[in-house]
């Protein structure tokens, strides 16, 4: 059997310490679970974890197609199941951070692009999110624990468009 044309034989070995990275990132992730952000900048350090972890998971998806052969079966839905459980744990923090949201985040100016900002994200997730679930063929329990997910997501995209109404819009230039 030979080697894919340009694929380092070592890359397999790679994409698996990749996947054991991401397996004690999201670990201590979910740490954050315990703990309720309380400013605005705490906040924003777990969404940039986050965005970190999904960094990886990207990474990880982006090799797969040239390493799939040489890694264990179902490789690619464990990944989708990481992707989700990491957005599940950042939901939970995103729904108690923004369920009771410190005054910096309901009046100071900087607030309401930061509220943009999370509310773009959340629109997305939930546009791909149950796509998510078909990829990675997950079974009915796990699905109603997801779709617990899928509520709050929709949750916190409303508690935020409340936020957004009485929050001060940022100064424009005239």
């Amino acid at each position: 059997m030979s080697e894919k044309k340009g694929v380092d034989p070592r890359a397999a070995e790679v994409v698996k310490q990749m996947a054991r990275k991401l397996q004690d990132d999201i670990a201590s992730f979910g740490r954050y679970r315990r703990l309720v952000p309380k400013t605005v900048p705490q906040f924003r350090d777990i969404r940039n974890i986050f965005r970190e972890i999904d960094g990886l998971i990207f990474a990880i998806q982006e090799r797969l197609p040239d390493v799939a052969d040489k890694l264990p079966p179902n490789f690619g839905q464990w990944v989708v199941r990481q992707k989700l459980n990491s957005l599940a744990i950042f939901t939970d923090i995103s729904h108690a951070f923004i369920q009771n949201p410190p005054i910096a985040l309901t009046q100071s100016l900087g607030a309401f692009a930061l509220l943009e900002t999370e509310h773009a994200s959340f629109t997305e997730v939930l546009s791909y999110f149950d796509m998510l679930i078909m990829e990675a063929g997950i079974d009915d329990k796990t699905a109603d624990e997801l779709d617990a997910t899928r509520v709050k997501i929709e949750e916190v995209l409303k508690m935020i468009d409340e936020l957004l109404k009485s929050s001060p819009k940022v100064l424009q230039e005239f």
